[in-house]
């Protein structure tokens, strides 16, 4: 194994998907530093911050996912698994948090309370209301944040990421790893589905 390139990842995976431990133990001194920062970074991407551990946890879940699932058979690229590497992790990372979430009801994240009144008025229906009322407020908020977590998954990533992170459109589809057309129809959808839901607040 001393005598491969460092370009070259082929023999590194071939020897990995084999179950050879030696391949292995390099496989992760090689890169599990750059698993960290790939979580590290798609985390800080959606506005999320995790302790230590948390990100020892999501590290560990990839590597055991790819050595029990032998997920590097399906790498095209084994020259170089930097990307492949990268995206694995980050998508970890965001199913991690989305799990703990599911699993925590009791901490849930408020799109009322995070938006603003021009971001607000977008999504209602009509541009007259003003949600002064207490009573009406909280039936508004509660009938928004059920609506929104009731959305498909990524309609509901990429609308969060507009409203309550600003990200662009651009910007969405480089974390979500999809094309930014995608991300104009699922935005585009997920506000109709909420002008809908909100009609009643007329």
């Amino acid at each position: 194994m001393k005598g491969e390139s460092c370009e070259d990842d082929t023999i590194l995976v071939e020897g990995c998907i084999k179950k050879d431990l030696v391949a292995w133990a390099e496989l992760i001194k090689k890169y599990s530093n750059l698993i960290t920062i790939s979580i590290e970074t798609r985390l800080k991407n959606y506005g999320f911050s995790l302790p230590i551990h948390d990100i020892q946890d999501i590290r560990q879940n990839v590597l055991a996912s790819i050595w029990d699932e032998n997920k590097l058979e399906g790498v095209k690229n084994r020259k170089n698994i930097t990307y492949w590497l990268a995206i694995v992790s980050g998508n970890a990372a965001i199913e991690y948090v989305r799990k703990s979430r599911k699993a925590d009801p009791a901490k849930p994240i408020s799109l009322f309370e995070r938006l603003d009144e021009r971001r607000l008025i977008e999504l209602m229906p009509s541009a007259q209301l003003n949600p002064t009322d207490e009573l009406i407020r909280n039936e508004l908020s509660n009938k928004l944040d059920e609506t929104i977590e009731r959305l498909p998954v990524n309609e509901k990533l990429s609308l969060k990421l507009n409203l309550m992170h600003d990200k662009q459109y651009s910007e969405i589809a480089e974390i979500l790893n999809m094309p930014i057309g995608s991300v104009a129809s699922y935005v585009k959808r997920a506000k109709e589905r909420l002008r809908r839901a909100l009609r009643e607040f007329r």
